[in-house]
């Protein structure tokens, strides 16, 4: 598939006038949108109107985020050390996994998402490609997350045992994340299936530019009584901030 950077300067204009709708679902929830932001071609999925996931579509699509809050998570990937098998809780369009693969050359990521559309979409219009590096897994969230603790505990010898260096929870029901996944049984089973020196990051969306909503707050209370240590980073135009927890210092 031709990426915008290689259609007519005069599309590209028409792109700034008016974004083209190259998919509507047919129940019309989910839709993907061409249109020009930062003066560059960009596509955007959009799920009930909300702004899901995102790509430019120049050359810097590999490597350079449309989002904020995924540069934020793309430099904690790169700051912090030993970052290199992940797990993605809510796929969408698969951005966040170009990013991750791109800046960590040795790393791998599981991505976990309940609804398989999102993945097809990905591969038709996202450029998404399943590998030995990606591995997809449609399941719901907190699911996952327990039955990958619970088997964990059943291994003794420690061989076979499932264990991530970076958990990114970035599953959302319209502009909230689904109460399940945020309860403390599921973060304590998280932390679990964490490394020794893993790190948990939590998308949230601030209450208004800057603002930290009052549910980060409480599932901050929360992850202190499971980590030791947790970080609130407030991602540039502070839409969105990152929720962090460690037994590493933050």
């Amino acid at each position: 598939m031709a990426t915008i950077s290689d259609i007519s300067l005069l599309n590209k204009l028409r792109l700034y006038i008016s974004p083209k709708t190259i998919y509507r679902s047919e129940d019309g929830l989910i839709s993907i949108k061409d249109a020009m932001e930062n003066r560059r071609p960009v596509r955007v999925l959009y799920v009930d109107d909300i702004r899901e996931s995102g790509i430019y579509l120049d050359q810097g699509m590999d490597s350079d985020p449309l989002f904020f809050y995924m540069q934020t998570l793309k430099e904690l990937a790169l700051f912090h050390e030993g970052i290199r098998n992940a797990l993605l809780i809510g796929g969408g369009g698969m951005s966040f996994p170009r990013y991750y693969l791109n800046c960590i050359p040795e790393g791998h990521i599981d991505v976990v998402e309940k609804d398989s559309r999102f993945i097809d979409l990905a591969k038709k219009y996202f450029f998404f490609e399943e590998d030995e590096r990606v591995k997809i897994r449609i399941a719901d969230g907190a699911e996952f997350i327990s039955k990958t603790a619970t088997a964990n505990a059943t291994i003794l010898n420690g061989k076979g045992l499932k264990q991530y260096d970076f958990i990114v929870f970035d599953a959302f029901n319209g502009n909230r994340p689904p109460r399940e996944l945020f309860s403390e049984g599921v973060l304590k089973l998280t932390k679990q299936i964490l490394s020794g020196e893993g790190i948990l990051a939590l998308n949230m969306i601030n209450e208004k530019p800057d603002v930290i909503s009052m549910q980060t707050h409480l599932t901050q209370a929360v992850l202190k009584n499971i980590f030791k240590n947790t970080r609130i980073i407030n991602c540039p135009m502070g839409w969105n901030c990152i929720l962090l927890a460690s037994d590493r210092n933050l």
